[in-house]
């Protein structure tokens, strides 16, 4: 399967600072032109590109930011929807990490949602809702309207299915807020962290690939920020003691054995140290899709 790229410009995730950040991540809606470079995408000769645009956060109504927000996201989903092809693996590049709404709601309309995994490479589980969220911004709650409430209707009924909690691995230091803490635990969302890796290497591997290969299908998300600041230093939030990449090899493989869809998210081409985290994500994608 060849895969079908989105471009999908936007920082309309954060129309207010990052939580514990004293700037905007302004650039990171270039993140995917810096990624899907001609020297790229000539490794995939027959591979389609499309792009969508979102509304810049400096030029919509705050008021309605919730609403505008949904309504783009609406727009974004249905475009991949009438474009991707059965034939096509989903690759959605962006962006801040909100675009991943539209990209998980398109791959719902393509897999059975009963049979399909989610895994997520991150330093934070994006699950807040409008009420607890520390900052105002969609791009830490895009993925609560898939496993719970979410008091904005225009975004929540986007949704097609929910998710149970035990099909959702996270990959990473997690940065849980305390209006998140709820959907981890015991028999709840699953979590592999660089310290896990570190420690118990073999087991921490083999959890990760029973769960990939529990599942049909494979929606698998990165946010460039999981991975150590070392090596993804020109994101929003660069992480300490982050992901190595040698410390995952193994899930690419196991992914690639299934039917998959992936995103490749928050890589800011206009911050320092950005041609080492732009190779990273390159890197990434070539291991998926070669």
């Amino acid at each position: 399967m060849k895969p079908h790229f989105y471009n999908l410009r936007s920082r309309l995730g954060m129309i207010n600072l990052p939580h514990r950040m004293n700037a905007l991540n302004l650039g990171v809606e270039y993140g995917g032109d810096a990624i899907l470079t001609r020297d790229f995408l000539q490794q995939f000769p027959d591979s389609p590109v499309d792009t969508f645009d979102f509304p810049l956060p400096e030029t919509i109504d705050k008021t309605k930011y919730f609403d505008i927000q949904g309504e783009s996201l609406d727009l974004a989903q249905k475009f991949i929807t009438k474009t991707l092809k059965d034939d096509e693996v989903q690759v959605v590049v962006g962006g801040d990490n909100s675009v991943s709404f539209a990209a998980l709601v398109a791959m719902m309309k393509h897999a059975d949602v009963s049979r399909m995994g989610c895994v997520r490479i991150d330093s934070h589980p994006d699950m807040n809702s409008i009420a607890s969220t520390p900052s105002g911004n969609f791009h830490g709650m895009w993925m609560r309207p898939f496993v719970d409430g979410f008091e904005n209707h225009t975004v929540s009924k986007l949704v097609p299915a929910k998710l149970t909690l035990n099909q959702i691995l996270f990959i990473g230091n997690m940065d849980i807020n305390p209006g998140e803490r709820p959907f981890f635990g015991v028999g709840k969302s699953k979590v592999v962290s660089p310290t896990d890796l570190k420690k118990n290497k073999k087991e921490s591997v083999d959890l990760m690939k029973r769960f990939v290969q529990y599942f049909d299908f494979i929606y698998f998300a990165v946010d460039i920020d999981g991975f150590d600041e070392s090596i993804a230093p020109a994101t929003g939030i660069p992480a300490k003691e982050g992901i190595l990449l040698d410390d995952i090899a193994e899930i690419f493989r196991e992914v690639k054995k299934k039917r998959f869809s992936v995103d490749m998210v928050e890589v800011n081409p206009k911050k320092n140290g950005a041609e080492k985290t732009v190779k990273l994500a390159q890197d990434i994608l070539l291991r998926l899709l070669q």
